[in-house]
């Protein structure tokens, strides 16, 4: 994709425009995908996909339609252009947004690795290798189910009638291993995965110990007796999980709708002091980064909380107007909807003082969640939730596997009740950067 076919797209949809004195922004994405995943010490797959999406809004009065295209010829666009004046007309709802000003064209690239194009298909296959072999060499009782590496190269452009334009590309590396240990009737899985802007930030041998570690360690698990106890949600997929699920309810979208019981809360303290929790769409660490959101406004980073004060909504221009609240750039688009949402980009949380040892420590048993498998026991409106974990029991310096168990509470409850937040920050899934942090008070259902 070059400037000329982007000034072609703008040229086809701008003379349509005119003659229905209607505004417009078109925001196009593309991506190139290669997945490699291994099965044992054997290659299962490798594939290269390609997509590409054009989304058109159109703006005329207090009104906004909205369609998408895969095919970008003149023809599509066109059509692309009819269905989203049909649905503008169609519409009873006056719920338009604002068109961006940033009239500078920006080449934005601080997300992209340049050497990310140079590694060959053999390289990276062998690295999707070492990870395997070393899930594998960590111990006879240790087997990879599977092993999965995945590149993406991504370019993203936007343009309006009022002559704001920008684009950006963005690399993006998952490693993944997911592993399974066997012992007699015994059988325990462990997981682990890096994200990286290219394959040189990635360890791949380590991401294999890691997921064999965690396997091994809990092949000779126990069931937890059924009682409240502290609870620690360690940095990693537990705390990722629970920020990106809290972020939802931020949404200006959900409060608009009244799915989020943080409706009429902004600048009030609802949380626990300890928490500090940031929305950084230009963050050089997370896969999420973006110069500008979906409507083309120049994106910042945003205090969602503040020690414990809720601070912002995400929001887009018609749901900051709906709530009178600040706009806070977050307008995001479904791709395959060809609709304008709303969405976090990367969250970063705040650490605290705290050691691992010293969180352990705090009382005389205290379990550990490494794992919450899926949230299908997850209320979306309420924040209740009880979900199956894995973790471990300390006890002093000592820790025993922990499974089959479940923790309940309410997602609010949790973020307000926190007593200490780790200092061991990680990314989870490229687009969560957080420590671990202590609760008292959780029920544990086991046995």
């Amino acid at each position: 994709m070059d400037n000329s076919q982007i000034s072609q797209f703008y040229e086809w949809i701008k003379t349509l425009a005119k003659k229905d004195s209607a505004d417009f922004d078109l925001h196009g994405f593309f991506q190139g995908k290669n997945s490699i995943v291994f099965q044992k010490e054997e290659l299962k797959n490798y594939s290269y996909s390609s997509s590409r999406h054009l989304n058109l809004r159109v703006l005329k009065g207090e009104k906004e339609g909205t369609s998408w295209a895969k095919d970008f010829s003149k023809e599509s666009l066109q059509d692309c252009y009819k269905r989203a004046m049909e649905g503008l007309k169609l519409s009873d709802k006056k719920e338009r947004g604002e068109l961006a000003q940033n009239k500078q064209y920006e080449d934005f690239c601080g997300f992209y690795d340049e050497s990310f194009k140079e590694i060959p298909l053999q390289a990276k296959l062998e690295k999707a290798k070492d990870m395997n072999r070393a899930c594998l060499g960590f111990d006879s009782k240790v087997q990879p189910v599977y092993s999965s590496v995945s590149d993406l190269d991504n370019y993203c452009f936007f343009i309006n009638s009022k002559g704001s334009q920008s684009f950006y590309k963005s690399s993006d590396v998952f490693a993944s291993c997911y592993s399974l240990a066997i012992q007699g009737e015994s059988r325990s899985n462990g997981d682990s995965e890096s994200y990286a802007k290219n394959y040189e930030n990635i360890d791949f041998k380590k991401i294999g110990f890691e997921s064999a570690g965690k396997a091994i360690k809990k092949l000779s698990y126990s069931i937890p007796q059924t009682k409240r106890y502290p609870v620690i949600f360690q940095a990693g997929q537990p705390v990722g999980s629970l920020l990106l699920h809290l972020a939802d309810l931020m949404s200006g979208k959900s409060i608009f709708e009244g799915l989020s019981f943080f409706k009429n809360s902004l600048k009030k303290k609802i949380f626990s002091e300890e928490l500090s929790l940031y929305d950084d769409p230009l963050a050089l660490w997370g896969s999420k980064s973006r110069p500008f959101d979906g409507e083309g406004f120049s994106t910042e980073k945003t205090a969602l909380v503040e020690k414990g004060v809720l601070q912002n909504y995400l929001t887009s221009s018609f749901f900051a107007k709906a709530l009178k609240a600040p706009h806070t750039k977050k307008a995001c688009w479904n791709n395959e909807k060809g609709e304008l949402d709303i969405s976090a980009s990367n969250l970063l949380m705040t650490e605290g003082n705290n050691s691992f040892k010293e969180m352990t420590g705090e009382f005389s048993q205290v379990i550990v969640i490494d794992f919450l498998k899926g949230f299908a026991g997850y209320n979306a409106i309420s924040g209740d939730f009880s979900l199956e974990s894995e973790g471990f029991l300390w006890e002093g310096v000592e820790a025993r596997p922990l499974c089959q168990f479940t923790v309940s509470g309410n997602i609010k409850d949790l973020f307000s009740n926190i007593l200490k937040i780790g200092r061991d920050s990680c990314i989870f899934a490229g687009t969560v950067k957080a420590p671990s942090f202590l609760v008292p008070d959780l029920m544990i259902a086991g046995k």
